[in-house]
């Protein structure tokens, strides 16, 4: 059997920038394990799945090169770009039309619209543990303590919990050098799929915050640009008084991997992260 996987940049629409994703469109014929095949075959961090659904328009699942993941922020912007651009929605001569999804942590809206711009609804976000022991982190991130800033480091969950961590300047953020193995074991105790560190310096002046993801528990020794961590990082600024009482938020992430996108977080009412994507390409896989 053969499988044709749409190539996608997601949070971009710069080819030579972006997360890229696969999309296999038409997927109910396959199996979870082949899924997991193809998505290993393709490589990405992520890659997503379009079936049928009984309880929405469509079901996305979504696998890394390891394991299926219950949510995908740049594996959804990609799938919807690629199921828009193959004509399975709509828009007519409307402005946007919003559509639902099933994923394994719900069914969520997407708002798909005319001029390339895809916008999906996270959960609402779960607040957990604080981390009290600063040095833990900033032993695994190869961090001296004093670039952590005064916010708390915590866990935070719009549909997957990212450990959510402020630090002081540009710089810090891009002179980190993980250790992997740490992360993972310390993801694996604590419930945590991913480490999030953040700052309120920018590359771009048009931006609020940059940040870098870490993942290796999942596969994903770092990913370019992560929507769903970026959900959580806009509820966490909002609590923590971090943009001076404003809702919407661009968050730049994947420039120390020459992959680089902005996203676009706007928490005025639920959760919401949105961007542009790419076609970059399809590749075919025998199973």
């Amino acid at each position: 059997m053969q499988i044709t996987a749409q190539l996608v940049k997601a949070f971009t629409t710069d080819k030579s920038q972006g997360n890229p994703a696969g999309v296999v469109l038409n997927a109910d014929n396959l199996s979870g394990k082949q899924m997991l095949k193809i998505a290993a075959k393709l490589g990405f961090s992520e890659s997503a799945f379009v079936q049928t659904s009984a309880r929405a328009d469509f079901r996305i699942r979504f696998f890394s090169v390891r394991q299926e993941v219950d949510f995908c922020g740049h594996a959804t912007i990609a799938a919807f770009h690629a199921i828009m651009g193959h004509n399975h929605i709509l828009v007519g001569n409307k402005q946007w039309v919003t559509i639902r999804q099933e994923t394994n942590v719900g069914i969520l809206p997407v708002t798909c619209h005319t001029e390339g711009k895809i916008v999906m609804d996270q959960n609402d976000p779960v607040f957990s543990e604080v981390i009290s022991d600063k040095s833990v982190v900033t032993v695994l991130l190869n961090i001296e303590p004093a670039a952590i800033s005064n916010s708390p480091i915590q866990i935070v969950s719009t549909g997957t919990p990212k450990l959510i961590i402020p630090i002081t300047s540009l710089a810090n953020v891009r002179r980190i050098a993980p250790n992997l193995r740490g992360i993972s074991e310390y993801c694996r105790q604590h419930n945590v799929k991913g480490f999030y560190p953040f700052t309120a310096q920018t590359l771009k002046g048009t931006s609020d915050f940059y940040a870098r993801q870490f993942n290796p528990l999942a596969g994903i020794n770092e990913d370019p640009i992560t929507g769903i961590a970026a959900g959580a990082l806009g509820c966490y600024a909002n609590r923590y008084g971090l943009a001076g009482g404003r809702k919407q938020f661009v968050i730049e992430q994947g420039y120390d991997m020459k992959m680089g996108g902005e996203m676009y977080v706007d928490i005025t009412n639920g959760v919401k992260v949105g961007g542009y994507a790419v076609t970059y390409g399809e590749q075919r896989i025998t199973l």
